[in-house]
């Protein structure tokens, strides 16, 4: 049996995915030749070139050649987004921002930091909430009680129990009339009204009535849904592509998802045509031309047509 394996892919080229082998991480490509030893603790997928490990309980960066281009120094870390990454230079101290050379490009004044996402990060200190821009410059506050990062436009946000969005200009974008919500994607939002789940568009429009017990987040185009038991999947204009016919099924990625069919797991197309033969016991989504797949205790991963990329036998 291949290592004792769980393979993730980084989405940045050349693809580089994490290996575990007994308790250390390293990287493979995607022919399964090691780059990169596992000789790390932990490790985080690439991303912007740069990886976040573990090495004696503490955070650093290595480029794709497996260099520690920025110190193990920070005992809680982030990985970098749009050329910042959260870190924490002191054991429960406050957080600030390294730029991609490891230097501070936002002071660590911060008690909660989240990821950069479209030029901005949700921030919080003594003073309050807020959102800053990448030189750490307070953009607005805001007294919600969560805010999300934000997608699309638009950022979940959250007070007293009621969901809804606003613009990057901090205003209002979608009322808090929702008693759930999560962020865009694919131009959808999902929310829940009263028990049911239904779509909305960035303006606030419900677009895919709320008529679901059950609903995902459209990806790659589509959105899983469940009724009676079964699942399906929707197109953006709210028609039932995919009947729900799967007593299980995942998300869409690079075209294909992962559904159950006669006991097993196979993989269909966006048009629920059966792509991959159902002959495993367990998969998981594509990323970056790679699933894993399982068949009792032996795992491998397959591309998009089903031939074992590397991996045990199945």
């Amino acid at each position: 049996m291949v290592l004792s394996l769980l393979l993730i892919s980084s989405c940045a080229d050349p693809v580089l995915f994490r290996i575990y082998s007994v308790d250390k991480v390293g990287f493979v490509d995607r022919k399964g030749e090691t780059v990169i030893p596992a000789d790390f603790e932990d490790a985080d997928e690439f991303s912007e070139g740069l990886a976040l490990v573990l090495i004696n309980g503490k955070g650093g960066w290595i480029d794709r050649r497996g260099r520690l281009v920025i110190p193990a120094e920070f005992p809680v870390a982030g990985k970098f987004n749009q050329g910042r990454a959260m870190a924490v230079a002191e054991e429960d101290g406050p957080a600030g921002y390294l730029d991609t050379r490891g230097n501070w490009a936002v002071d660590t004044i911060w008690l909660k930091a989240g990821e950069f996402s479209e030029g901005l990060a949700a921030v919080e200190n003594a003073e309050g909430a807020a959102y800053i821009d990448r030189r750490g410059r307070v953009v607005f506050r805001h007294d919600y009680d969560f805010a999300g990062p934000f997608e699309q436009g638009r950022a979940l946000v959250v007070k007293e129990g009621r969901y809804g969005f606003i613009k990057r200009s901090g205003a209002v974008a979608v009322p808090l009339e929702y008693r759930f919500a999560q962020p865009f994607s694919d131009g959808r939002a999902l929310v829940v009204m009263d028990e049911m789940g239904g779509f909305i568009n960035r303006r606030g429009k419900v677009v895919i009535p709320a008529e679901y017990v059950y609903a995902a987040p459209f990806r790659d185009g589509r959105a899983l849904f469940v009724r009676d038991g079964l699942a399906g999947y929707l197109d953006p204009r709210g028609k039932e592509i995919i009947p729900p016919v799967y007593r299980w099924a995942g998300d869409f990625s690079e075209g294909l998802a992962p559904v159950e069919s006669d006991n097993l797991v196979g993989f269909i197309d966006r048009r629920g045509r059966m792509a991959i033969a159902a002959r495993f016991t367990y998969a998981e989504t594509f990323r970056n031309g790679r699933a894993l797949v399982m068949d009792g205790e032996n795992i491998a991963y397959i591309d998009r047509k089903g031939r074992i990329a590397w991996g045990d036998e199945l």
